[in-house]
Order: structure tokens, then sequence, then C-alpha cells
């Protein structure tokens, strides 16, 4: 075999292989959970309901020697002995669910499979030469309430088992003997209480055979064994079960086959192929990615293509992952009359695809839907349903009008009255965090649109680098120690909160210069006091607007309390390094550099934020955002 195969097969068609384990693998880790619930699950199975399925066996072969099967009427060759990369989990359970109805009858041993272990050698040598004991091993201590009540966290008879059992064996002491035992001993117990006659365990070991199917996917022989590792790595990375998109793939492929001759059939399935790979590529550059799907915890299992299925079939929040495997699974089975069904869904997911791809490609569609999707004000399943038939101007009119409609929203001040939230004089740190932000953000991905540039606003790095509100001036003393810090913090509050200096409160920085310590400012009760009272009036403007921009949660973090002028020194170096002095990447945003250098002030001065920079700064968000913001 030189290429990569996928068949679908009953479980009776894997008797005569062997299964190597390799070294890179994790151990055995089903337990009570998984194999009462794949037992129920087969056996409340109905055949005449159609495709039962269970996760796909991605496998190397390890030999040249071949045997022929008959798939859907077709005649294929597998090979016999196969490196599992991936569904070493459901391979050792069928193992020990076969090797146990061999036990006692109810199938024949040529109905098994081997299965090799290159490295955890006693596990293998374990399930060749003592697995019969466990099928021998007095279990009356267990109850019929250990299955049929299904609390998977009891565990204390069984273990208590173990302990027994381990007496006897302790040379098999080990974490894959230990889940052996359990699931054996469940095995055991179900099949006792529920398959209480000839005709039950007859129907069971019938559905288990023949009915229940593995997909069955070869990679290339020729693959090498650091390539080997990789697959495996990435088909383990962060998930457990197969995604839905990788069940719908064969599903399409083995449709495919079934409806059209050998040499047609190959040449669609490579044209298929190549489509999904492509789609799939482009999907997992970040800069398209989180362009419309900007949720890191939703389509983490290492494939994005699942989206483009649940955004076509509508999928509801509530609805689980495998939703859409399931629609096609349905119309698999009885879907067998209409030739070009799965063809024709793969070609509304492509036109779909292409419908945001050319979204993408137009600056404006790019960045208002961007905006929509990353500040949750529109998710784009929302989007297509609202845009569609739309030309491109008309989308844009309705994708501004939402944004339109968000920044009306009002709230009650704490005497009843309402107010706008979105008016900038409104917005505040504490009260309105993720009204401010979306402010702020639109800020940033208008520039880019104003500037018509080719250059695009990355929406990817808002998301990775988990960009959130930063205080120009430090919004808080608590946590300043050096009394000198204080005092330049207290003068640049003042610079800040007052213009020209000509209020009788900013006499308190003179006498404030004068004091050597904290210490000695406590013996003053006046001025401290005074101080006190203006740190207090100080912290309702340090949460407006005129005091915040975006940053990345690392140069947030780099920042800390330091003063204008020494935060502006490392958001430059920063911004020329690409990187802060701990070497984390990071990204400046474009206003928030324009902020620090104050572009927007003909007279500069880098020592502080004053008030007239804060309110300059203000008035420059308003301008680019009047379009949106409320009268």
């Amino acid at each position: 075999m030189n290429k990569n195969t996928i068949l679908l097969l009953p479980i009776s068609q894997l008797s005569g292989k062997t299964f190597e384990i390799g070294n890179y693998q994790r151990g055995y880790k089903w337990g009570k959970k998984e194999i009462l619930e794949l037992l129920n699950d087969i056996n409340d199975y109905k055949t005449e309901s159609g495709l039962y399925c269970l996760q796909p066996l991605i496998l190397k072969p390890t030999s040249t020697e071949t045997k022929e099967l008959q798939v859907d009427g077709e005649i294929v060759e597998v090979v016999i002995s196969n490196e599992v990369i991936d569904g070493q989990q459901r391979t050792t359970t069928l193992f020990l669910l076969l090797s146990y109805l061999d036990s006692i009858g109810a199938v024949d041993s040529t109905w098994k499979y081997e299965i090799d272990f290159s490295t955890r050698t006693r596990s293998g040598a374990f399930l060749k030469t003592k697995l019969p004991e466990l099928f021998n091993f007095n279990i009356e201590a267990l109850q019929d309430l250990d299955v049929t009540e299904r609390d998977y966290s009891d565990m204390n008879r069984v273990n208590e088992l173990w302990s027994v059992f381990i007496e006897e064996h302790k040379d098999h002491d080990t974490v894959d003997v230990y889940h052996f035992f359990v699931v054996s001993l469940f095995i055991r117990k179900w099949c006792e209480i529920i398959l209480t006659d000839k005709k039950s365990v007859n129907n069971f070991v019938n559905k288990l055979l023949n009915h229940v199917k593995v997909i069955w996917y070869s990679l290339d022989s020729a693959m090498n064994n650091d390539k080997v590792i990789e697959v495996f790595l990435n088909n383990n990375k962060g998930k457990i079960k197969l995604t839905s998109s990788e069940l719908i793939k064969a599903l399409f492929i083995l449709d495919i086959k079934r409806k059209e001759v050998q040499e047609l059939a190959d040449l669609k399935v490579n044209q298929f192929a190549l489509e999904w790979d492509a789609i799939e590529k482009s999907l997992q550059d970040d800069r398209f990615w989180y362009f419309i799907q900007p949720n890191e915890s939703l389509y983490i299992e290492g494939t994005r293509i699942d989206y483009l299925f649940d955004l076509h079939l509508n999928k509801e929040k509530m609805q689980d992952d495998l939703y859409a495997y399931r629609y096609y699974e349905k119309n698999y089975n009885q879907n067998t009359e209409q030739s070009s069904s799965f063809a024709d869904e793969w070609e509304r997911v492509t036109q779909l695809y292409n419908k945001i791809v050319d979204w993408f490609k137009n600056p404006e569609l790019y960045h208002y839907i961007g905006y929509l999707t990353n500040s949750h004000i529109k998710n784009l399943d929302e989007i297509i349903r609202e845009v569609k038939g739309k030309n491109k101007n008309d989308t844009k009119s309705i994708l501004k009008s939402w944004i339109i409609k968000t920044f009306e929203k009002e709230a009650k001040d704490d005497n009843k009255n309402s107010y706008k939230i979105y008016k900038l004089e409104n917005l505040h740190f504490e009260k309105h965090k993720v009204e401010t932000q979306r402010v702020l953000l639109l800020h940033n991905v208008l520039y880019y649109i104003n500037n018509i540039s080719e250059n695009k606003f990355p929406f990817e790095l808002y998301v990775r680098m988990k960009w959130s509100i930063e205080h120009i001036i430090p919004q808080s003393p608590k946590e300043i120690t050096d009394f000198g810090l204080y005092k330049n913090w207290f003068e640049e509050q003042v610079n800040f909160q007052y213009e020209g200096r000509e209020r009788q409160e900013v006499n308190v920085v003179n006498d404030l210069k004068n004091k050597k310590s904290f210490e000695d400012l406590k013996e003053d009760e006046t001025l401290n006091e005074k101080i006190n009272m203006l740190i207090e009036l100080f912290s309702k403007r340090t949460h407006q607007l005129n005091n915040l921009l975006l940053l990345d949660i690392h140069t947030n973090s780099a920042l800390q309390n330091d003063l204008f002028e020494e935060k502006r020194k490392k958001i430059l170096r920063f911004d020329r390094n690409g990187q802060t002095d701990s070497e984390i990447p990071v990204f400046i945003p474009i206003e928030t550099l324009n902020a620090f250098n104050k572009t927007f002030n003909d007279h500069l001065s880098f020592t502080h934020w004053t008030n007239k920079d804060g309110e300059t700064y203000k008035k420059r968000i308003e301008e680019r955002l009047k379009e949106f913001l409320p009268n």
C-alpha cells in the first residue's frame, strides 16, 4: 500500500489482523463508565436505524502481507499487520470484549484479532497469557446495581477485588492491567445480568460483529516513524474523540465509492480530498479564522472545517459537537436513491466557504464582519442569514446598522434616569467595561478602513494575545511602595485631572514634594486628608475613556503602575523589538501607539499625560466614530 486508504469495516472483518501499540502511545485508560456506556449503546442500537459507527482507527501498515475483503460489494485489499496511531483504547476494549465472548462460547475464536505492545511488554504478555484468569476470577462481590444504576463513581467493590487479584499476581501490578481488570469485570457482570438467554446473546453478538463498524483509515506505508508520531500527536492534541468533520469526510468518501464505478470514484475522491484539504488549510490560517470565529474555546480539536458544516446546517448552540455528523449519517443510511445528494451538499458548503473568502478579501466587509464577531455583537451564523441575497453595498449597510443599533444601548443612573452608555462621556472602565472595549476596538478597526491601505486589522492577535483595556495614567497608588514614585504619580494625576494647574487643590503637590516618606506624610493629618480626598476624585476620571486604550495582556502586565513617561519608553521599545523585555511576542495596536506618541497634538510633551491630551484623544475617537455614536 502506498497511499492513504479509507474503508468502513464491520468488527467481524478485523479478525485475523494484528494491531501494534507504539511506544509513544499513552496507557490503556478505559474504565467503568466507558465500557458500560459502550455495552448499553450497542445493546440498545436498532439495526434498522442504519449505520452504527465507532470512531476511526488510524493505522500505518507494518508489513506487506494483505488480505482481500468484500466491502459494500467491492473486493479490497488491506494489510494484515498495522501500527495503531489512533484507536488504541477502542481496539483494546473490543479485544477484551471478544475474548470474553469467546470464553463463554458466544463467538468463535476466529473472530478475534491480536494486539502487540512494542514497549509495554507486560501489558501484551498479560493479554496473551493471563486474560483467561480474569474470566474465571470470582466476582460474586460485584452486585447488579454496580451495572444497572450506572453510578460510575462507585468503584469500591471492584477495587476490593483488584486487591485480592493482585495479591496473587504481583508481577502484573501496573496501571494497564488495572484497567484491563476493571473493564473485563464489568464486561462479565454486564453480560451476566443483561444477556440472560441465547436469543439476547445472539442478538448482541450479531450487532457487535456485523452492524458495529469502524472507519479503517490506513496511512501511507512509506511514512517514517517521526511522521507517524507527528500524526499521533496532532490527532490527540487537546482531544479524546474524533471531530465531526473527520467522520463526515469519511462518509462523503464512502458515499462516492458506493455510487460510482471504481475509476470515476477514484477521480472524484481525489478531487473531493483536494478541495477539502485546501479549505481546511485556509481555515488554519489564523488571520482568516479569527475574523469569522473568535471564540478560542470552540473547534479546538484540530480541524476547523467543522464550523462550515455547522454554519451550513444552522447548528444551534445547545446541540452537541456531532450534530452535523449525525445529520449526514442519517442521510447516508436513508438517501440511497438520490445519487447527487452528498455531492450537492459539498457544493453548498464550498459555496458558503467562497462567500466568506469573498468577504475576507473585501477590506470594508472584512473589518465590519471581524468587528461584529470579535466584539460579540453578531456571530457569523447571524450575519450569513441576515445578508443572504444582498449585494456588497447592502451588506455593508446592514453590518454598520447593527453597530449603530448596539451603540444606542441605554442604562439608568442612581436616580433612575436613562442615559446612553455609548456617549463617550458616559463610558467607564468599571461600570461599562464591555462597551468601552467595543468603542476602543472600533476606533482601531476604523483606522484601517479610513486609511484605505492594504493592511488589515489583526483580529488573530486581538484574540490570541488577549487584548484588554489599559489605563494610561495608573488608576490607583495602592501598589506603589516607593515614596518618590508615589509623589510622581500624584503630580501626574493632577496634570491629567486639572487643566493649567490653576485650582487650589493643585498646591497640594508642592506640599507633598516637601515630604520625605510615607511616615512623614501620615504625621501631617491635614495634608493626608486632602490627598485622600483628591485620590477619591481621581479614581472617577481615571476610569473614563480619555485615560483608556487597548493593549495585549503581556504588555499590560509589563507596564504595571509605571507613570506615563516610563510607559511610553516601554511601549516604543516593545513595538520596535516586537516583544517585551521578557521576550514575549507582542503587537502594539496602532491607535495605542498614536496615543503614547500624541500624534493628535500640535504641542508635544512626553513627560505627562495631561487633561488636554485626554480630551484631545477622546475628541479624535469621537470624530472617527461619529457615524456610529448616539446623538
